[in-house]
């Protein structure tokens, strides 16, 4: 697989999968107010703001990372990220701006939900849940083909995971299917 992928879903929407070491990460590129935002998926990244920083500059750097943005007219130096990467680790800048910080994550989020209906942030989680159910799958795969099949236990435990996340793919569906198939499409 690619280090590097992505998916237009709309004119304002772009998902984005990059691999970092061994890992890969999900983000979504999406257009508010007329301005670009970055913004992780993954729980590790959110949380962690020093490894965000590690895997957001390096994909800043790739190259096919470039390629797509100059092919949707983004440009590089306006893009702007969700999380805080600034590397300030003063208690009194953190004392200082903490407020900000969650204003500004207020404003943010306020933004995210009035660009985003309910049936659009659920359609990207269970693009994500796919993206983790592919992965899995492939190492499924790459287990099967060196000789490990159902009677190892790691085996068993990655089919667990694939089934976790296919059954959590149909109850996300179930969700959208039952309570909100029958409304108009709107905002949260």
């Amino acid at each position: 697989m690619l280090e590097f992928t992505f998916e237009i879903i709309d004119e304002a929407k772009i998902n984005i999968q990059y691999k970092y070491g061994s890992q890969f990460f999900n983000f979504n590129l999406f257009c508010s107010n007329g301005e670009w935002k970055l913004h992780p998926f993954d729980g590790i990244l959110i949380e962690n703001r020093e490894m965000c920083r590690l895997v957001v500059s390096d994909l800043l750097q790739n190259k096919d990372f470039h390629v797509m943005l100059a092919k949707e007219k983004i440009v590089l130096s306006r893009l702007r990220t969700t999380v805080n990467l600034q590397s300030d680790d003063s208690e009194e800048f953190e004392r200082d701006h903490r407020w900000d910080d969650r204003s500004s994550q207020n404003d943010e989020l306020m933004d995210y939900i009035e660009n985003h209906s309910f049936e659009e942030v659920l359609e990207i989680e269970k693009q994500q849940l796919g993206a983790r159910v592919d992965f899995f799958q492939q190492i499924i795969q790459r287990m099967f083909m060196e000789g490990i099949g159902p009677e190892d236990p790691d085996f068993r435990k990655v089919q667990s995971l694939i089934k976790i996340y296919k059954d959590t793919i149909e109850s996300l569906g179930d969700i959208n299917g039952h309570h909100f198939g029958d409304h108009p499409r709107k905002r949260w």
